[in-house]
């Protein structure tokens, strides 16, 4: 980047990190920053002629060339030195940028606030007039915006804007647009990098005869102007009317511009016309040329164009598409590996779990089983205790849940409920069958406190 330098009347304190642009554009902004830009700046008695490049990694000054005296000299002759010019640069018949000369077009900043884009030509339209002293002549405009509320507008006779196209058409140089100073300044400070918020520069003429002024602020969106005195003096003024305080730095328009200089241009015009023609994704201008009076562009700007957002849609794909699916597939990979390696330590705890279960279990019913002898003699006992003697039993089957009885009596009916009034059993039920004058009986009673056990 070209290093910004004060000039005459500004403080030693103003170096190049003050420039507010110098801030870099989004990575996805400069990936599309592929092209070259030709830019034409008139002066009073040459033009000069700048080719930039613009590439991701910057912008570069490729080459420049002043045509002497063309306006004394015939077209065809003088033109073929531009041709020439661009041929060796490798741009043969490229389209330009022409920046008119100061005074050929009359330039307004106007505060149009809350206006849509679609509705600036109609606001412009109902206030023409006053924008031009050139009363009923034929005049073209055109307009740019410069900030959410100002719109830069240019205005030119028509008469005046013919005859450059007539004399650029006749030196074989082909146009793409016409423009004024302060749009092409306007767009090649934001062709790469941050717009600013406040900026002064001055482009001085030799000698110090004259003093051209651009500059922007919070309250005056552009101000473009010439003064007939030094730069000092100048600065002064431009301050004032961008009410800017006096320790804002006024900046060698040269030097501001976030290009690469390989070699020293006389015009910043036409190097700021060129760099903002090398950014056609980014550059708004204000075109004076009438959309079928326009150069078309070479095929190879739009390859160029095509390739920076092939670029762009790649590394985008690659981003959000493809890093994330490859991200994804590495977290599968890597779950499923650890997975394999944890499936015998879950195997063989699993088989642990199991065989804990198991051994509780026979450790349950061997505690059953030691607890069962006791249990059976409190049956027994209570059996002895219930069963009056004129019954006896024959057989006592004692399980888990229950209690068979087999035996006789005289009245086996009343057992029933000695059994039921007991602590130790409930629910009983019995058969009888006579044999003489006694009764065979089979009571059936349950354990209290042992119901669900099973039966073994």
């Amino acid at each position: 980047m070209t290093v910004s330098k004060p000039v005459m009347g500004v403080p030693e304190t103003s170096t190049p990190a003050a420039v507010p642009w110098l801030a870099e554009s989004p990575w996805w902004r400069r990936a599309l920053l592929f092209g070259t830009g030709v830019g034409i700046a008139i002066s009073d008695k040459d033009l000069e002629v700048a080719i930039v490049r613009s590439r991701p990694a910057g912008s570069r000054l490729a080459a420049s060339i002043v045509i002497r005296d063309f306006r004394t000299r015939p077209a065809a002759e003088w033109g073929a030195e531009p041709g020439s010019f661009l041929a060796a640069a490798g741009e043969r018949g490229a389209a330009a940028t022409l920046v008119l000369p100061w005074g050929a077009a009359v330039e307004s900043a106007l505060r149009l606030p809350g206006v849509a884009d679609k509705e600036v030509s109609s606001a412009i339209e109902l206030q023409l007039e006053t924008l031009h002293p050139y009363g009923d002549e034929e005049v073209a405009w055109a307009w740019s915006r410069a900030s959410r509320s100002d719109v830069l507008v240019g205005v030119v006779r028509q008469s005046v804007l013919e005859n450059y196209e007539t004399l650029f058409s006749e030196a074989g140089i082909r146009l793409v647009r016409i423009t004024f100073s302060s749009a092409a300044i306007h767009a090649a400070i934001r062709a790469r990098t941050a717009a600013p918020a406040s900026f002064l520069a001055i482009v001085a003429s030799p000698g110090g005869a004259r003093t051209d002024i651009y500059g922007e602020s919070a309250t005056r969106g552009v101000y473009s102007a010439r003064y007939p005195f030094a730069p000092e003096r100048a600065i002064e003024f431009a301050r004032e009317e961008l009410r800017l305080d006096a320790a804002t730095a006024a900046l060698d328009l040269a030097g501001a511009l976030p290009v690469q200089a390989a070699e020293t241009a006389q015009s910043p015009i036409a190097v700021a016309a060129a760099l903002a023609a090398s950014a056609p994704f980014f550059a708004r201008w204000a075109n004076l040329l009438p959309p079928e009076r326009r150069a078309a562009r070479s095929r190879r700007a739009w390859i160029a164009a095509a390739a920076a957002a092939v670029i762009l849609m790649a590394a985008a794909i690659a981003v959000w598409v493809v890093l994330p699916a490859i991200e994804q597939h590495r977290y599968t990979r890597d779950l499923a590996v650890e997975s394999r390696a944890l499936e015998a330590p879950a195997l063989r705890a699993q088989t642990l779990q199991n065989r804990i279960s198991s051994a509780r279990a026979r450790v349950a019913a061997i505690d059953d089983l030691r607890r069962r002898p006791q249990d059976d003699l409190e049956v027994l006992n209570e059996l002895t205790r219930l069963l009056p003697a004129q019954a006896w039993a024959n057989t006592v089957e004692i399980y888990p849940d229950s209690v068979v009885i087999s035996g006789e009596a005289d009245q086996a009916a009343s057992l029933v409920k000695l059994l039921d009034s007991s602590p130790l059993f409930q629910n009983s039920e019995f058969t009888l069958t006579h044999a003489g004058q006694m009764e065979q009986f089979r009571i059936r009673t349950m354990r209290r406190g042992r119901m669900g056990r099973t039966t073994p």
